[in-house]
């Protein structure tokens, strides 16, 4: 069912009482609704007062309910989002996401932004009272969205680590401790899923239901959960092929034959592994290309595969290039789309 025939009733401003209207020298306004937000919607949603799918109001009326600009609410929308309670869509709204739903949320980006940003000050050894460099600035450096930035900013005000003074951002304290943030996307997320779903509940050789029934199941797009399978193809667990034969569960470690990009990405992998942390720009495609004796061919492929996995990501200007997002767990995830029957495949 598509989320236009999902959608429930358009809850009125007058209802989402008390009202925040007022805010203290300083203090951030973003954080002070988003916060009033979520627990009200995470309150009414345990009362039975909202349900899911139900809509938020526009972002105009609250903006005009809370006192402040239409591009606040926009940011606040965006908070709540990264804690998996709403979910906005074009032409569409922002609706109240299923509790199911908000459990496969994707890893916030606003806090792999704040270690980005905490990064940046360790390594260019900036002390307190020293400014930070603008978020236009930033997001060119990271490759990260410029609104983004901005959140992350907020919540390092929140921190301490950070004070705003007119429109720039002073270093308040540099002591501090930077924890992992890996990025996890959906689709990882709805695959670890069905890894534990056909560990329950399939033996080797059993096919599974088509990607449409699992991706109702597992409630998210059939894109996201063909996108998982792919994964769990790369890790030996499924194989897949079209037609009669579906996807077909099969717990093997045993690699197949590999193409040469793919050879390539293995050794990119262990190369992030081994050498690289999340934010870490990778060598210029040429300079891939001349270390493992390929074409920069070879290297775009092997690369835009390991995009798609979700462990590197690419950027142009000045300050573009390849940046890992991700690090690998394990350099044996290559994988071939085999042609293999059920009956092939429990004897194997």
């Amino acid at each position: 069912m598509r989320i236009k025939e999902k959608i429930g009733r358009k809850i009125t401003v007058a209802e989402m009482a008390p009202h925040v209207h007022s805010f203290l020298p300083g203090e951030n306004k973003v954080n002070k609704i988003a916060d009033w937000l979520a627990g009200w919607i995470k309150s009414k949603l345990a009362s039975g007062e909202v349900k899911p799918y139900d809509m938020l109001p526009s972002k105009g009326d609250l903006a005009f309910h809370t006192g402040v600009s239409q591009g606040t609410i926009q940011n606040v929308f965006r908070y709540v989002e990264d804690c998996g309670l709403v979910e906005s869509k074009q032409k569409v709204g922002t609706f109240i996401k299923p509790e199911s739903d908000a459990a496969l949320k994707l890893t916030s980006k606003r806090e792999f932004a704040v270690g980005e940003i905490k990064k940046y000050i360790k390594m260019n050894n900036l002390k307190p009272g020293d400014y930070l460099i603008s978020t236009r600035k930033l997001a060119q450096i990271t490759g990260i969205s410029n609104a983004t930035i901005r959140l992350a900013f907020a919540s390092l005000v929140i921190e301490g680590i950070l004070r705003k003074v007119n429109n720039s951002f002073v270093i308040e304290k540099a002591d501090y401790d930077i924890l992992p943030v890996r990025v996890q996307t959906l689709t990882k997320k709805t695959a670890s899923a069905l890894r534990t779903f056909i560990k329950d509940n399939y033996h080797k050789g059993d096919k599974l239901p088509c990607n449409t029934e699992l991706a109702s199941r597992f409630k998210v797009s059939v894109k996201t959960l063909h996108d998982a399978v792919k994964l769990l193809v790369k890790e030996g667990l499924l194989v897949s092929r079209r037609g009669q034969y579906g996807t077909i569960v099969m717990n093997s470690d045993e690699s197949t034959g590999l193409y040469n990009y793919e050879h390539v990405e293995l050794q990119i992998r262990s190369y992030i592994a081994q050498n690289c942390e999340i934010g870490s720009k990778l060598p210029s495609m040429q300079e891939l290309a001349k270390l493992y004796s390929v074409s920069a061919k070879t290297i775009k492929k092997a690369l835009d595969n390991l995009a798609d996995d979700g462990y590197v990501t690419f950027t142009r200007g000045r300050y573009g290039g390849t940046f890992v997002t991700d690090i690998p767990q394990g350099v044996n995830e290559a994988y071939k789309w085999l042609a293999l029957s059920s009956d092939y495949v429990s004897n194997t």
